[in-house]
This record gives structure tokens, sequence and C-alpha cells, in this order.
């Protein structure tokens, strides 16, 4: 058993997991806010309050989302060197590839058969993006103990979809700086649709990021030395069903009432925080006019 929980948490991966993850963060927040934007710009209400709210969201996306694919591409560097077997579930590499290996863009992971079925992909590609080299071989699952296999379609596939919507996030960024060379970043109502279709996005990545980390991790809780199967608390299956269905409950109501509230408070008009001088001076505690003031004001 480990006895250093210090070096379990701040492990190779923390520097990269961590910088991964607050980025994906600051991506989530800009997409939502370019949806919420995009939303009042494409209904024409409050035009010139949205438009600075859109306008800062596309600056976040187009500045942030290529950082955030180098970024994914150096953590991935790093896992391949820490947790390997995670990496070949991620790229569907069953056969090991003494001289280049390729990128499988989809398929059908075959696990029992040990084969992605329906397989296109990019011959050695995979090597170049992971090596920095064509020829690079690539070790694939062959090389490790079936009992020791990560669950290989999940990982595919969650990872895909990771992907697919950050290279998506980069083409509403280049999307948005197109359009504001052109001036039109307001009126182009085919960018504000997609920012709007994009909003969940950032949500949707983090989710599939973590199933991908989590999943690709298994059988173990701490990669190569706590199988998952040893670190089960041993608690009684009807005790361990009952608070999984209060945690359902609780999170369902939970999530169900910030959901709504979220979804009501997206919809309102944008506003300013501060009110309107324009309309009169601000009436704070105690200085509440009184009909002699009124008077006053009006012999002046």
């Amino acid at each position: 058993m480990p006895v250093d929980w210090w070096a379990i948490v701040f492990n190779p991966s923390f520097p990269y997991r961590l910088t991964h993850m607050v980025i994906a963060a600051y991506l989530t927040t800009a997409f939502v806010v370019g949806g919420v934007g995009a939303y009042h710009l494409l209904r024409r209400t409050s035009p010139s309050r949205a438009g600075t709210m859109f306008s800062m969201a596309m600056w976040m996306a187009a500045i942030v989302a290529p950082i955030q694919i180098v970024v994914g591409d150096v953590h991935g560097l790093n896992t391949l060197e820490h947790q390997p077997a995670k990496v070949m579930a991620m790229e569907g590499h069953f056969d090991s590839h003494p001289e280049g290996a390729p990128l499988i863009l989809f398929g059908l992971p075959n696990q029992a058969e040990k084969r992605v079925d329906y397989a296109i992909q990019i011959p050695k590609l995979s090597s170049l993006i992971l090596k920095h080299d064509l020829n690079a071989p690539l070790a694939g699952l062959d090389t490790i103990d079936d009992d020791k296999e990560p669950p290989v379609a999940v990982v595919f596939w969650s990872f895909r979809v990771m992907v697919a919507l950050g290279f998506a996030m980069l083409g509403v960024g280049l999307f948005s700086l197109w359009c504001r060379w052109r001036g039109t970043l307001f009126e182009n109502r085919l960018l504000h649709r997609v920012a709007l279709a994009m909003a969940p996005a950032g949500f949707v990545a983090v989710l599939a990021g973590w199933i991908t980390t989590e999943v690709g991790r298994q059988p173990y809780t701490i990669y190569g030395h706590l199988l998952t199967a040893d670190s089960i608390s041993p608690i009684a299956a009807p005790a361990v069903a009952a608070s999984l269905i209060a945690f359902i409950i609780v999170y369902f109501v939970v999530f169900g009432a910030g959901t709504f509230y979220i979804l009501r408070l997206m919809a309102r008009l944008p506003r300013d925080p501060m009110p309107d001088l324009d309309d009169g001076p601000i009436r704070t505690s105690g200085i509440t006019p009184t009909a002699q003031t009124e008077g006053g004001r009006d012999g002046l």
C-alpha cells in the first residue's frame, strides 16, 4: 500500500491536469456567456449589452482554444509516459506498431477480438503526434495483461468527443475572428446560431475528458499501485444502494432547480450592474426626498 499521500496527490500528471482543467473551465464559461449573448443578438434585444458579452466570449474562444489544444497535446505526452495503457485505449491500439502507428479517426473497438472494426485511419500519424516521428514505434495493448486493460470502447469514444468539441471551439473562435475582421461580428446570424448551439459544449467536453481520465486509469485507483477492486470499502450492498439513491434524489433536485434558474436567468435581458444616472439621482437609505426638500428644490 502507498504511504506517501502527498506524492499521490502531486503526482507527475498534476501540473498538466490542473492546467488543462483550469483552461477548460474558462472555455466552458466563455461559451455559455457567448451563447447567451448570441441568443439576445438573434432576438435583437439589448444589442449593445449583448454585443459586449458576445465579443468578450469570442475573444476568449479565439485566444484560449488553441492554447488548450497545445496544453492537451503536452498532457497526452505526459500520460503516454506515466499511464501508457490509457493512451493505447484512447488511440485504439490493440496491436503494437514497431514502424509507426496509425491515427484511428473512427471505428468500433472490439475488445473481445482485440481489434477496431471498420477503422478509418491515417497511417503513421499517431506516431507523429505522440513521438514527433512518423516511424517511431508505439506499443499496443498486446503488451498489457488482459485483466489490466481499461474498457477500450468507453475511453476511445469519450476521448474523441472531447477532441472534436475542442476543435469545434477553435473553429468558432476562428470564425469570430473572420467576422470581426469583416466588421460583421454583431450581424452574422450564422455565427450567432453556431455560438448558441455551442453554449453547452464546454460542459460536455469536460465530462468527456473526465470519463477518459477516470475510466482510462482502470483497473487502478492509483495507477500501477492500487487496484480498484482492492480499494472498495467493506460496506454492505444495501447500505451502498441506499446512499446512492439518496445522492441521485438530492442531485436531481439541486441540479434540476439550478438548471431551471440558470435558463430563466439567461433569458432575461442583459443589464448594467449599476443604474443609469441619466434617470435621476441615486436614492439610498437616509436620503429619501421629503415634501419640504422637493418644495425647496422647486423654489430654487
